[in-house]
């Protein structure tokens, strides 16, 4: 396997099992990851995520399971189904990561949370100012150590507003990262690529416009649903064209390599195989190349992975274009 495939696809699946299509039981979502953790791809497995109101229930599974170890878990924090009253349900949600980390004797590995921006406040920049504040607020109060904190996009939110006030609460609140050790989470966005109708797939225009956008900010991304197969296809259910994670991965490197406009949408609109190339010192997309050590770089910064409610599909991909 060459090291730029290595590199690229490290830790790049977080595991949703527990969500849409799959929607596995808690045991079988539990049964599942720990089958991959033993798994010669375990490589390019991350995260189990899992919501906040789920995490006792997680540690029964957990304990009916019999595996042994520390896992490690992105929580689902604010409130999905009605985002305008996140806030509202931050303290006990923090009351319910101490308690699931307690029990699972200090080891419990929550290293990242996950919130949904609401689309109101995602109007103008001092709301969303203000919103960032209180939430940052919240989860200091929270009293929970997790490294990063994502914020979702609303679908129909203006990205470079949403990212340039990322990028401002960043420099209000500096992460651990840069303030040796003595911050909060690092501010990161996320984008979701897909879902269950065919609305919930964004045009690649958007997804390149938040990949340059994130990149001149030097705002860290992550994304979400969508993404199950190396390249941009043609699904039948639902009927459309689904993003590549090669694809968007492979954009978001030449994002930060300076690549924007029609070309970087093109990469993420991209569907021949042949078009991407993975070398000994190398990833390509056509003409356009990042080194190898700029991928380690970039990936652990900046580019953190996507969240799948399958592992199998991302593995079964990469060996159908024989990668791995």
């Amino acid at each position: 396997m060459k090291r730029t495939l290595r590199e690229f696809m490290a830790g790049l699946v977080d595991y949703a099992g527990l969500f849409p299509p799959a929607g596995l039981s808690m045991d079988a979502a539990v049964a599942e990851y720990g089958r991959w953790l033993a798994d010669p791809a375990a490589w390019m497995l991350g995260r189990f995520i899992v919501p906040a109101s789920r995490l006792p229930e997680l540690d029964d599974a957990l304990a009916a399971s019999g595996f042994n170890g520390t896992w490690r878990y992105s929580v689902l924090v604010g409130d999905g189904r009605n985002p305008v009253h996140g806030l509202d349900v931050l303290a006990d949600q923090g009351r319910l990561i101490r308690d699931f980390d307690e029990r699972q004797a200090g080891s419990a590995g929550i290293e990242t949370l996950e919130y949904p921006l609401p689309a109101t406040v995602c109007r103008d920049p001092d709301d969303l100012d203000r919103h960032l504040d209180a939430l940052l607020t919240g989860l200091a109060a929270m009293e929970t150590s997790v490294a990063a904190i994502y914020l979702e996009l609303p679908p129909a939110a203006e990205a470079l507003l949403v990212v340039e006030a990322l990028a401002r609460a960043a420099e209000r609140y500096p992460s651990r990262s840069e303030d040796n050790g003595q911050g909060g989470p690092l501010i990161a966005a996320k984008l979701r690529c897909g879902g269950l109708t065919r609305e919930a797939f964004p045009a690649t225009g958007r997804v390149a416009s938040v990949l340059a956008f994130c990149a001149a900010a030097k705002v860290p991304l992550k994304f979400t649903a969508g993404l199950h197969h190396p390249l941009r296809h043609q699904a039948e259910d639902p009927p459309v064209m689904m993003h590549g994670f090669l694809n968007v991965f492979g954009a978001g490197l030449l994002a930060w390599g300076g690549l924007t406009g029609e070309e970087l949408a093109a990469c993420v609109a991209e569907t021949s195989p042949e078009a991407f190339s993975f070398d000994d010192k190398h990833f390509a997309w056509r003409e356009h190349k990042v080194a190898v050590d700029e991928i380690a770089v970039l990936r652990r910064r900046y580019l953190h992975g996507f969240g799948s409610c399958s592992f199998a599909e991302p593995v079964t991909g990469l060996q159908g274009l024989d990668l791995i």
